[in-house]
């Protein structure tokens, strides 16, 4: 009867235009953010990229944040082959292709909240660079991840090891190492907690079905001992050293609303099945 059509016009993240790191990024003193000296260029700019790549392969002590001639030249010996610029996020995994010796990860950053936009697929390269992209358009590179991402996880100071797959700290790098081995096996995940206080609600009832019959259930078990081979220390695996077998149970049945006499049960010799029984019992109550 009718066809409504919405367009819109479809823009790439992409990094370029120089932007003044916020107050609050700033205040972390983790990042180095490229830029110009004339002014002109500083606007003119679209190749942070390119320049925040350049300085991780060539530090220097002190003004790491000013692009020289001598970095311009530096970054001349990256290879960008069919990339054009300002750079896509699409186009990084080319850039990594066509330079082995480099790995880029990227963050994004909103309402001071910090979060992967790219997680590099390539492991143990000599160089993994992280960057930060301030309003989709202009890469900043993060020198200390630790500084940068702290606030997110606890108000202690130590340093913190972080995983870039799923942005969890850990106290040491031997524990970053070893969780890498298994959290590499899976998507990248970002565990958020639920804020202080906050409280969950459910409030349209409305939508909510009516069960007529409700059954309340438990068992109780009694863990017994069991053999096992000893398990290779090089794979992760999980030890079995217990059997859950089942010594009884209890269940109480509500009916619109009105509660029927509980059921409780216990295993009276070995050979009887609990299972079995359990079942039974709701057979004659049916």
């Amino acid at each position: 009867m009718s066809l409504d059509i919405h367009t819109a016009i479809y823009k790439p993240l992409r990094g370029g235009t120089y932007i003044p790191l916020p107050k609050f990024l700033a205040s972390k003193k983790a990042l180095i953010n490229m830029k110009f000296k004339s002014e002109k260029r500083r606007n003119e700019d679209v190749q942070c990229f390119k320049l925040c790549i350049a300085r991780v392969l060539n530090p220097v002590k002190d003004h790491s944040e000013r692009i020289t001639r001598q970095l311009e030249k530096q970054a001349e010996a990256l290879t960008f082959d069919g990339i054009s610029f300002p750079m896509k996020l699409k186009d990084i995994k080319k850039f990594e292709q066509q330079n082995p010796q480099v790995s880029v990860n990227v963050l994004g950053y909103e309402d001071k909240k910090i979060f992967p936009l790219r997680i590099s697929e390539m492991v143990e390269r000599e160089h993994d660079v992280n960057l930060l992209l301030l309003e989709d358009k202009h890469f900043v590179l993060i020198n200390d991840l630790s500084r940068l991402l702290s606030h997110q996880m606890s108000n202690h100071k130590e340093k913190r090891f972080f995983c870039m797959r799923c942005l969890n700290s850990l106290t040491k790098k031997e524990v970053l190492d070893k969780h890498k081995g298994s959290c590499e096996k899976h998507d990248c995940v970002k565990l958020r907690m639920p804020e202080k206080g906050s409280i969950l609600e459910f409030k349209n009832f409305k939508h909510s079905m009516h069960v007529p019959i409700v059954v309340y259930a438990n068992f109780k078990f009694l863990t017994k001992p069991i053999e096992s081979c000893k398990p290779n220390s090089e794979y992760s695996c999980t030890e079995q050293y217990q059997k859950h077998e089942p010594s009884g149970f209890c269940f109480n049945i509500v009916c619109d609303g009105k509660k029927l006499k509980p059921v409780l049960y216990t295993k009276k010799s070995t050979d009887e099945n609990i299972r079995d029984i359990f079942c039974k019992h709701q057979k004659k109550r049916n």
